[in-house]
């Protein structure tokens, strides 16, 4: 093949090469997407924004008990994670993981790492604190190729 003709029997023959469409940060061949535009980019204050008013929502004014830890944490989780899916963020997986335990002034310490591609994939997080119960989620958002 030569510049975009490829030689049979003899013969030069012109590829349409056309249908490989070039832009700025991205390659396109038929739908696939290297990287997001700035529009579809995983939001890390939209996403504290939300995490922030679900877990007040549904936290403000309870006192902890442990056999309803679960249920607050399963509720928190999921409604983050639809409210994540009306966002609508394209290409994008996510993990919502969500902690819940008794506020009696004792610390606790979270730790979290990952293997991901900085320019594409981010985290948002939030804590919640009243007097008897303290509440951490986070969102983990990464690009999916």
């Amino acid at each position: 093949m030569l510049n975009g003709c490829e030689v049979k029997n003899g013969t030069k023959e012109d590829h349409d090469l056309t249908k490989f469409d070039v832009t700025e940060g991205t390659t396109e061949i038929g739908n696939f997407q290297i990287r997001p535009s700035l529009e579809e980019k995983f939001k890390t204050d939209v996403v504290k924004h939300l995490i922030h008013n679900v877990l007040d929502e549904e936290l403000r004014g309870q006192e902890y008990t442990a056999d309803r830890a679960d249920v607050w944490a399963e509720k928190i989780s999921n409604s983050i994670k639809n409210q994540l899916k009306e966002m609508k963020f394209k290409k994008y997986k996510f993990v919502v993981q969500v902690v819940i335990g008794e506020q009696r002034g004792a610390g606790v310490k979270i730790a979290t790492r990952c293997l991901w591609d900085a320019e594409t994939d981010a985290y948002a997080t939030d804590t919640f604190i009243n007097e008897s119960i303290f509440c951490m989620a986070v969102v983990f958002a990464s690009f999916f190729y």
